[in-house]
């Protein structure tokens, strides 16, 4: 079950081609899609455009993507983005230093899309669980 509007999602990534590659996916999966080619612009969008899920690049230019997962969550947002992580860094630690920054999920790339997918499906499941009045039947 989705929201009775496309879901707001903000995909940042300084690479041009896999960002309007990515967004054209996200888009034919009924995502609302706002692009960012840097993490200034990405941090812009989120505190303006306020998304439900932010896809950052880690290695961005003006301002890397862990930079922006920690200046999201210092914010005072009525409801803060699922941040997931796409990059090529596959250490344990730069995934460690993914989730100290704030992110939700660290994928590297070449990302699983399906795999995206269905995390993306189960964080909007869950959301809607959580904030859907029930009428006693479910």
């Amino acid at each position: 079950m989705r929201k009775p509007t496309a879901p707001r999602l903000l995909l940042a990534d300084d690479n041009t081609v896999v960002l309007n590659a990515s967004a054209a996916a996200l888009i034919l999966h009924g995502f609302e899609v706002h692009t960012a080619i840097d993490g200034l612009s990405a941090l812009t969008a989120i505190q303006h455009w306020h998304p439900d899920i932010a896809l950052l690049d880690i290695e961005m230019p003006l301002m890397d993507g862990r930079t922006v997962a920690r200046n999201v969550r210092a914010m005072v947002l009525e409801t803060q983005p699922l941040l997931i992580a796409l990059t090529a860094l596959t250490s344990l630690a730069d995934r460690l230093a993914s989730i100290q920054a704030g992110f939700n999920y660290h994928f590297t790339k070449p990302v699983q899309f399906e795999a995206l997918l269905r995390t993306l499906d189960f964080h909007l499941d869950r959301s809607l669980k959580h904030f859907q009045p029930t009428d006693g039947t479910t």
